[in-house]
């Protein structure tokens, strides 16, 4: 049989792609630059020259392999349901070993897979932040005192100096328990989002359940895994399973979204369901609907791509939720499915283009005249943000655990 390039990747699947163009339509990156190779489309067609031998898989090919933020608009538009993430992971898996990794995916892989690291610069750099960075209008995140060539503001979320997890923590169910369950923070939480971390547990209690953080538990691999590095990625995969899986719990929780697609997808060995934050808030919407906000507030939603794509998630789920709460009144935004340009490592690597897509979520949420664009992702609440301080915008950007928290004061 003849040997192909990229490993688990058919002729079959690849073939799979009629050629139809359904996913320029989509493509958030094809939109910005109009070329095709940054659509799937193109990059179906170069892993399959790639995959027959007709193409060396070169510099150039894999800048195009990662010309892609993932968030599968085009999987889920495709008429013949080309499983497009394992084709562009597998593609990146290969360029990875022949040419290696992006240097800014590769500096945020050794960042975020060291926690050790991590938890050393929040020490050294959290004292410093705020002398030399301006605040934001969205609570958590500093800009930068200086506009970048290109870029303009730029925002970073503020590091702390102590993790989240720095300890086994259990936080015991407010009244009744429904049931134990583990927290999984995520390395933006534990280490920059550390308000939306005690709000989302604080959330979790009054609906009674009793929350266990561990200690042992380590970034979920994502950043890796998206760039192709399934070698760190196993290893930090393996380094959460010995650590989680003897834990007792009813099933483990997730607020972020790229945290709740990969535990889900790739994290089968757990011995307990993953749910995400917004499955159990709707699941829970009899009683969030006693909840009332101090003022009345107007709020619009951002959908998360690995929450509706991902995993899948019903996008009426967050909106029903919201629709309940008391004092509050939702406002649609439009394109509200659309990706932000955070990409994960994507906004490191292409800074310009990830700039375009998020000004274009920005204009939208604007438009809303909402007071606040929620979201259930810290790195689409750092993008967002970003991109309403680029436009002047009064809007801010907060995870919906955020706004939760003010209702049961």
């Amino acid at each position: 049989m003849e040997k192909r390039e990229i490993a688990g990747i058919s002729e079959e699947l690849l073939q799979k792609c009629v050629r139809c163009g359904s996913c320029r339509q989509v493509c958030p990156v094809f939109n910005v630059t109009h070329e095709e190779p940054s659509v799937a489309r193109g990059k179906i067609f170069l892993a399959d020259m790639v995959n027959k031998g007709k193409v060396e898989l070169d510099k150039e090919i894999a800048g195009f392999f990662n010309l892609c933020t993932t968030c599968l608009r085009c999987a889920e538009i495709c008429p013949v349901m080309v499983d497009y993430e394992k084709i562009i992971i597998s593609a990146r898996a290969l360029a990875a070993k022949k040419v290696g990794i992006n240097p800014e995916k590769e500096l945020a892989i050794k960042f975020f897979s060291n926690r050790k690291l991590l938890e050393t610069t929040g020490k050294i750099a959290s004292p410093f932040t705020k002398l030399f960075t301006k605040k934001s209008r969205s609570p958590g995140n500093r800009l930068l005192p200086v506009k970048v060539p290109k870029l303009g503001k730029v925002l970073l979320p503020e590091i702390k100096s102590k993790p989240f997890n720095s300890k086994d923590k259990i936080f015991p169910a407010r009244g009744k328990e429904k049931g134990k369950v583990l927290f999984f923070t995520g390395c933006m939480f534990n280490n920059f989002y550390t308000e939306t971390a005690e709000n989302t547990v604080k959330v979790l209690n009054i609906l009674g359940y009793t929350v266990i953080v561990p200690r042992e538990q380590y970034c979920c691999g994502a950043p890796a895994f998206f760039a192709g590095d399934l070698e760190t990625f196993e290893k930090m995969k393996e380094k959460n399973l010995k650590g989680l899986s003897s834990l007792k719990v009813d099933f483990c929780v997730t607020a972020c979204a790229t945290c709740g697609h990969v535990l889900k997808k790739e994290y089968g060995e757990l011995l307990f369901p993953v749910r995400e934050l917004v499955e159990v808030l709707f699941e829970n919407i009899e009683e969030i609907g006693k909840w009332k906000y101090p003022e009345r507030v107007k709020v619009t939603w951002h959908h998360p791509c690995h929450i509706v794509r991902g995993q899948k998630i019903p996008r009426s789920y967050p909106i029903d939720v919201l629709k309940v709460l008391q004092n509050v009144e939702f406002i649609p935004m439009e394109e509200a499915d659309n990706c932000c340009g955070m990409g994960g490592s994507f906004k490191l690597s292409h800074p310009e283009i990830s700039k375009e897509i998020q000004i274009k979520k920005a204009k939208n949420t604007d438009k809303t005249d909402a007071k606040f664009v929620l979201t259930e992702c810290p790195g689409c609440v750092m993008n967002i943000a970003e991109g309403l301080e680029r436009i002047n915008s009064q809007v801010k950007s907060l995870h919906i655990s955020d706004l939760l928290a003010e209702c049961i004061k």
